[in-house]
Parts: C-alpha cells; structure tokens; sequence
C-alpha cells in the first residue's frame, strides 16, 4: 500500500479520469454477467418455449449488451492508457530531474547502462502497478461480486461452499503473489545488466576487437538473456 502513497502526487492530476476508467471497467464486468444470464435465458426460450417473440427480442438485448461492452471496454482501455502514459511522462521528468541533483559519487558508483534502464525500463512496470492493477483489482472485485449473487439465487449451497475455499485460495494467491514480486524484481535486475552489458560493449567496441574480445561478448550477452528468459517463463507459468 505504501507504493501507491508514494505515487499519490503523480496519480492525483488524473484521478478524475482513472475512476471513469474504474466505471467503464465495472461496466464490463457487469455486461460480462447479464450476457451470461442472457446466453441461459435464450437457450431456454429457443430450446424449451419456443417462443419466436421471446427469443427476437432476448437477441436484440443480448445484441444491444455486448455493443454496450464494447463500448465500455473501448472507453476503458484508451482512459487507462492515457492516464498511464502521462503518469510515465511525469515520473520520467521528475526522475530524470532528480538525477541532475545527485553527487558525483553516485555517478561513479552506478553504470550508465543501470542508470538508463531505471529510468527507461523500470518506470514502465511502475505504469502497471499504478494504473492498470488498481483497474484490473475493480473489474476481478465486481466480476466476484456478481458472480456470487448470481451463484446465491441459483444455487446456495455451492455458493456457501465457495465462501468456505475463499480463505485457501486468497492463501495461495498470497502465496504466489510473493514469489511473482521475488522474480519481477530479480527480471528487472537483469535487465539493467544487460543493458549495462551492451552499453559497455558499444562504447568499448574498439577494445573489444582490438583484443579479440568479441566471443568472450557474445557469451556473455548469451548468458544474460537465457537466465531472463529462464525467469520470465518461470513467471509466466507461476501467472497462468
């Protein structure tokens, strides 16, 4: 939670324009529902009624909902990436800004590779936990909610069930949250070393050939992606 204080001032500018975002999503989520309930009550007037008014009018609404959802997912998806975008653009500025009022030392401390990646590549994960997860958090947390009150009125048994399993799965969601953040992190690191590796690699390249340096590179370049790839699949598989 602290992460999102200390973004507060770059989120606050366009907050008005992430919680439309928020209702565009909510909107989807619901859709989602009612076209679900729809989809049962169409096949019952096709298959069971066979009622030709009935079922003209269920697909003139189920029609009518799912353009209503591409609407809202389109509004959605162009807010939340606006509002991304410029809340990268701020926080670049004030990073880049930032950076003029270090000391020497810290210069001589980091590599320019490491530095430009921060501010390039780790302000764009920045993004997505500050716009799009808060977006993504609303639309799971309505599609939950509804869901569970369709499930109550159909079913309350299976409903209470669910209720019941909730803890051992919001347990092993925690879980796997934890190590998602452990390789995220170690991902990130990487990444600022490898473009460290090739910022040393272009501005030494005399060196390089003149030593006859360039397999020793590759090698190293090699190395370097394959443990990035190896983590990024290993994350990929902890997500689906």
């Amino acid at each position: 939670m602290s992460i999102f204080k200390r973004f507060l001032p770059f989120v606050r500018p366009y907050l008005p324009r992430l919680m439309l975002a928020g209702l565009f999503v909510s909107g989807v989520a619901l859709i989602n529902l009612a076209l679900v309930r729809l989809a049962g009550t169409l096949w019952d007037v096709i298959t069971v009624q066979h009622d030709a008014d009935q079922m003209t009018r269920s697909i003139g609404l189920f029609m009518s909902l799912v353009i209503l959802q591409g609407l809202c997912s389109m509004g959605h998806s162009y807010l939340t990436a606006w509002v991304s975008q410029h809340i990268v653009a701020d926080f670049r500025q004030h990073l880049f800004g930032h950076l003029q009022t270090l000391t020497v030392s810290f210069f001589a401390r980091r590599r320019t590779g490491e530095l430009l990646s921060r501010v390039m590549n780790d302000v764009a994960v920045i993004q997505s936990i500050v716009t799009e997860t808060p977006i993504d958090t609303v639309k799971q947390l309505v599609t939950f909610i509804g869901g569970m009150t369709f499930l109550l009125m159909m079913n309350w048994r299976l409903c209470l069930l669910i209720l019941i399993l909730l803890p051992l799965l919001v347990l092993v969601a925690k879980i796997f949250g934890r190590r998602l953040k452990s390789l995220s992190t170690s991902i990130q690191d990487h990444t600022a070393a490898l473009s460290t590796l090739i910022e040393e690699v272009i501005s030494g390249i005399r060196i390089v050939k003149s030593f006859v340096q360039i397999q020793r590179e590759e090698t190293r370049f090699a190395t370097q992606v394959n443990e990035m790839l190896r983590l990024t699949l290993h994350r990929a598989g902890i997500m689906a």
